[in-house]
């Protein structure tokens, strides 16, 4: 049996991880005036290198959208977009739109954040497969925003997880206070899994 498997009973049931290094009394809810909405491939809501569930554990107003089920497919409509709300597709595809100041300024909010969530591959195809979301505006992060997670095979170096990409977007959107707590609480959790996965391979 795989070694990390074999450990769920110990785990906690919030954050996931070994009770020893649980960091439960770390988190601290938010509320933003941003809704996010990650749109999650099913295969990725058990895994502990996934980020998203930290996003509802931390924000009130995140929400976690499974997506290949065939039982229950996604649909955009399960998003309910407000109709006095900006939609912004988070997603550096070749049509995004830099997130900045500047951005701000000429597309002014309330927003709702959606994010696809998984590896690049199953991100990078979301936004093709899912009726609805081409015709959202889509934006990227500055090129200048670098990634500190580590804890998954083949991360890109230009890259950022889920929950930074939110945080990140956030301190452009609504509060940099906030944001700033978000990556806090990230740092807390990459070096407590961290250290978890390395007690396990010994």
């Amino acid at each position: 049996m795989n070694k990390r498997r074999s450990t769920q009973g110990r785990r906690c049931l919030r954050c996931r991880i070994n009770k020893i290094l649980c960091f439960c009394e770390d988190i601290i809810e938010h509320e933003t005036k941003t809704r996010v909405s990650i749109i999650m491939h099913h295969r990725e809501k058990h895994l502990t290198s996934n980020t998203a569930k930290l996003a509802t554990l931390t924000l009130k107003n995140a929400t976690i959208f499974l997506r290949g089920l065939e039982q229950s497919p996604f649909k955009i409509s399960d998003l309910n977009i407000e109709k006095d709300v900006h939609p912004l597709y988070l997603f550096p595809d070749e049509d995004a739109e830099v997130l900045d100041r500047r951005f701000i300024e000429n597309n002014p909010g309330p927003y709702h954040l959606i994010i696809p969530d998984g590896t690049w591959n199953q991100a990078k195809k979301v936004r093709r497969r899912e009726p609805g979301l081409s015709s959202l505006t889509c934006v990227k992060l500055p090129d200048t925003t670098k990634g500190e997670y580590r804890l998954r095979r083949g991360v890109r170096e230009d890259g950022v997880c889920t929950f930074e990409a939110i945080a990140y977007a956030l301190k452009i959107l609504d509060d940099e206070i906030i944001a700033n707590d978000l990556l806090r609480i990230f740092r807390i959790m990459n070096n407590r899994v961290a250290k978890s996965r390395s007690a396990y391979d010994n």
